[in-house]
């Protein structure tokens, strides 16, 4: 049977933990960060006691926290002004719809692959390492630069020689994209570049894309026994396929 309270009743923690639902490592835990501070603290024995006002925001601490937000996020929503949580678990909101996005996408990718009678291999030992990328001037340079510098959200930098750079990805994983303008006596002179790039978000990239000055050669698509991808042509003439990534 539930324990009640009655104003001005104090309790022991355990018995405020049978109240809120939350465990007493937890409430000792939030009283020493001050997120749930006992109404009394023995100061001989350190015996925390609780009060009737305070099962109220126990319980709702008890349901954010089953929202996962931080102690912080927590802490403002008790003790800020209601324009202050609306902000917090309308950002909370946000993130979960976009998890359950994300979720939702790799459960549709993993359905596909049951349905396919030739699963798709990939090579797992590999990734894109280096790509470097030819123009034919100072002006194309500088093209590609401000283009893929609005595509990628970060811009590129010159590392010396004359280039344009940028890391992809992060930690271990990671890659490099370089520009360079062509001279007579590089080995790569005269050439025009096609390459492929693992992207998080195939639609919203192929938009950005094309905002930024792209010519598209085909839309985001499903193929066969392939990720979902799309083709464009990037301001300086190379060509690059899309593909739709996991995170």
């Amino acid at each position: 049977m539930t324990e009640e309270l009655v104003p001005e009743e104090l309790v022991t923690i355990g018995s405020f933990s049978m109240l809120t639902g939350l465990s007493i490592p937890t409430l000792r835990h939030y009283d020493e960060i001050g997120l749930l501070p006992p109404a009394s603290t023995d100061p001989r024995t350190g015996y925390r006691r609780y009060g009737y006002a305070q099962v109220g925001p126990g319980r709702r601490v008890r349901l954010l926290r089953e929202a996962e937000l931080s102690t912080e996020d927590i802490g403002t929503i008790l003790n800020g002004t209601a324009a202050e949580a609306r902000v917090v678990l309308d950002r909370r909101r946000a993130e979960l719809r976009e998890r359950a996005g994300r979720v939702e996408a790799v459960l549709d990718r993993l359905t596909d692959t049951e349905r396919d009678e030739t699963p798709m291999t990939t090579a797992a030992d590999f990734r894109l390492a280096t790509v470097n990328l030819g123009v034919d001037s100072q002006a194309d340079l500088e093209v590609a630069a401000a283009f893929w510098g609005e595509v990628l959200g970060t811009p590129l930098e010159d590392w010396g020689g004359g280039g344009r750079q940028v890391v992809l990805g992060e930690g271990d994983a990671i890659g490099f994209l370089n520009f360079r303008v062509r001279t007579a006596d590089e080995p790569h002179f005269g050439h025009r570049t096609a390459f492929g790039l693992g992207v998080v978000g195939l639609e919203e990239t192929h938009r950005r894309a094309l905002a930024a000055g792209a010519v598209e050669q085909y839309p985001p698509s499903d193929g066969v026994n392939r990720p979902r991808s799309s083709r464009i042509e990037d301001p300086v003439g190379n060509r690059i396929v899309l593909w739709e990534s996991a995170r």
